[in-house]
């Protein structure tokens, strides 16, 4: 016989002592997730997902001994038996790749932490948002985890359910503002500041990026620089270094050019620079700074016009994955880079 276990909250602050909880990720932990999944506990059917966390979501070796996660904001759902096994495992590679291959993503520690039971979900009415993480489910068995040694896999079997809602609060989307940086743009000789934006509102790692000038003069030379820096010393110069000695008066140079790039305005005085993201979490909540110049011969002596600096912050994705199908015994399923259920692990 499967055995059944109430998800109780009153068991819950007995469950706590001695225990501490991480939320993972710890960006989410007060703010709603963009987005909400029917996996694995909202379905009508068997379904199987593995939920991967980066080992950079973990500052040191712990042991977990159960998982929380909450419904996605403002969900209501009814209590909801599930047959269910939970399994976890150190990822045996990079986020990155994270494979469509159950298997693949299964490290040699896979440990079944919770073995084949019925599950009672608690219910929950709707409201708050985000919502309170739900009462621990606790393990059977302690799992002993080093971040040293990769990322986190949860994986959840859930042999069989009946229909009903069950939304859990997930990461997605993210949206990232350009940020001003050093004194404003000069102007052209068309009377119109250069102008440099980003053309993309959500910047993240491994996915495209671009910079767009404006207010150019059509068919003029566009520079775009982009810089790790945006004040003190560099090259002789202290930032925001004043150009009118060069005679450019009222045009700035506010970054430090550790790259630039050249493109040609078009007819209505823009002119774009595509780029890509490092395909790597590490990049995650790096700054890039990016400014425009354009050549200008009768807008100064120097021929030349800057726009105002600006800088952007890698936003996301959060670096979590997940894989899952619809059913148990498929091998490969849909993977997804970016998506994970925002949890809470018991840990000691």
């Amino acid at each position: 016989m499967v055995p059944h276990l109430a998800l109780s909250t009153l068991a819950f602050p007995v469950l706590l002592l001695g225990q501490n909880l991480l939320p993972v990720p710890a960006s989410h932990v007060g703010i709603e997730g963009t987005g909400s999944t029917n996996v694995p506990f909202g379905r009508s059917t068997p379904t199987r997902v593995q939920y991967a966390y980066d080992a950079m979501l973990f500052a040191a070796p712990v042991t977990i001994t159960g998982v929380q996660m909450r419904l996605d904001g403002g969900a209501s759902a009814g209590n909801k038996v599930v047959d269910v096994e939970m399994r976890l495992s150190t990822m045996p590679v990079a986020l990155t790749a994270f494979s469509v291959d159950f298997a693949q993503n299964r490290g040699l520690d896979e440990t079944v932490v919770l073995p084949r039971q019925f599950l009672t979900l608690p219910a929950q009415a709707g409201g708050a948002i985000p919502s309170p993480f739900l009462p621990t489910i606790p393990f059977a068995v302690p799992f002993a985890y080093d971040p040293q040694q990769g990322g986190l896999v949860l994986e959840i079997v859930v042999h069989g359910q009946p229909p009903g809602a069950y939304s859990l609060d997930v990461t997605w989307v993210c949206d990232s503002a350009d940020v001003a940086v050093g004194p404003v743009s000069c102007l052209g000789s068309n009377g119109q500041p250069l102008g440099v934006e980003s053309a993309v509102t959500q910047v993240m790692w491994g996915r495209p990026w671009v910079a767009r000038a404006t207010a150019a003069q059509p068919g003029a030379i566009v520079l775009l620089a982009l810089g790790t820096i945006d004040t003190g010393p560099w090259a002789g110069m202290v930032l925001p270094q004043d150009l009118g000695v060069m005679g450019a008066p009222g045009c700035f140079l506010s970054i430090d050019v550790a790259g630039s790039w050249a493109a040609i305005a078009a007819n209505d005085g823009t002119a774009t620079f595509p780029f890509v993201v490092p395909n790597s979490p590490l990049a995650l909540g790096e700054w890039i700074r990016f400014q425009a110049a354009a050549f200008d011969a009768t807008a100064n002596p120097l021929g030349l016009v800057t726009s105002r600096a600006q800088k952007i912050q890698v936003c996301g994705a959060e670096p979590v994955a997940r894989l899952w199908s619809n059913g148990i015994s498929a091998q490969f399923g849909t993977r997804e880079i970016g998506m994970g259920a925002v949890v809470r692990f018991a840990v000691q």
